[in-house]
């Protein structure tokens, strides 16, 4: 088979997601085989299984699994839930200590129940939690310790842009802030499988060139793909693919869950400690105002929101 150009690759990929919401990767580019390939054709490759319909990630613990089929399931009910997480007692203990932190327990009484705080978290913040445990559980495998690095810095960015969304969202009207905090839990998952899938065919990323570029082009619509194939809320899933789209597109054109995850992941970039100067990403994020104010200053309001939110994701 003739090597395909990465555009003739890329233009296969967008007209996909432009017929069906999953992505229909060519199964016919095989990862290795011998031959020069391009890090676009290894991140695709590395993504053939997202034709099926049957799409797993590599090293998440089962029950994070089984719990996203079962919220993917409409006729599933709120006890099917609750015994499932009770099935697995860390995550359960997870979701306890969340329902009772400060960020989502304003009443100060506490919540023993495991029902009591899967009803008073919801779905989505149950979804995106579990996603988390579920990456903090990775980092435990023997078979992931050389990717171990870049599973710490996916989890760690997926929560602190969690929390910063989540605060955010507290203070714009028209926007839940619990999708925004699934929002920004979920950013990363496209990373997360590709890093996964290629210690899985026992490929170094560190040794391709050009890994990371490929990576932050295509993660966003591997992303998109897996929560489709979950069911996340469709205001979730688009605000993830389109994560980037401030860089090109007026913030205007982007909606509000959108403007604020693409704020958020910058604003964690760009004014952590010791950032590098970054023109283009600031000139991005001065681009965002939500209720006539800039990011920068809606982040020094929720400053307590904020803390709590991160206090509560760990």
């Amino acid at each position: 088979m003739a090597v395909r150009d990465d555009r003739q690759v890329a233009g296969d990929i967008a007209r996909a997601g432009e017929r069906a919401k999953v992505v229909r990767v060519d199964p016919r580019i095989a990862v290795g085989g011998g031959r020069q390939v391009s890090a676009a054709e290894i991140v695709m490759g590395l993504a053939r299984e997202l034709n099926s319909d049957n799409i797993e990630l590599p090293g998440f613990p089962d029950i994070v699994a089984r719990l996203q089929r079962v919220l993917a399931d409409e006729k599933s009910s709120a006890k099917e839930v609750v015994k499932l997480v009770a099935s697995e007692p860390s995550l359960a203990a997870c979701l306890l200590q969340l329902a009772n932190s400060a960020a989502f327990n304003k009443t100060g009484r506490e919540v023993s129940d495991l029902k009591a705080a899967i009803n008073n978290l919801g779905f989505n913040i149950v979804r995106s939690q579990a996603a988390s445990f579920a990456m903090k559980q990775m980092e435990k495998q023997e078979w992931l310790k050389p990717i171990r690095p870049a599973l710490a810095d996916i989890w760690k960015t997926s929560n602190g842009v969690a929390a910063l969304s989540f605060a955010v969202a507290r203070k714009v009207p028209g926007v839940q802030p619990d999708e925004c905090m699934s929002a920004g839990l979920f950013h990363l998952i496209g990373k997360l499988y590709l890093f996964a899938r290629a210690r899985q065919e026992s490929i170094d990323p560190a040794a391709i060139t050009d890994w990371e570029k490929a990576l932050n082009e295509w993660h966003t619509t591997i992303a998109r793909t897996i929560l489709d194939h979950w069911s996340i809320p469709t205001r979730v899933a688009e605000a993830v693919e389109n994560q980037n789209a401030i860089f090109d597109a007026d913030a205007s054109d982007l909606s509000l869950i959108t403007r604020i995850l693409c704020g958020a992941k910058l604003h964690f970039r760009i004014r952590k400690h010791r950032a590098a100067p970054e023109p283009d990403a600031e000139a991005a994020l001065a681009k965002i105002q939500l209720n006539g104010q800039s990011f920068d200053d809606i982040v020094k309001a929720a400053q307590a929101d904020m803390e709590a939110a991160k206090a509560a994701l760990g």
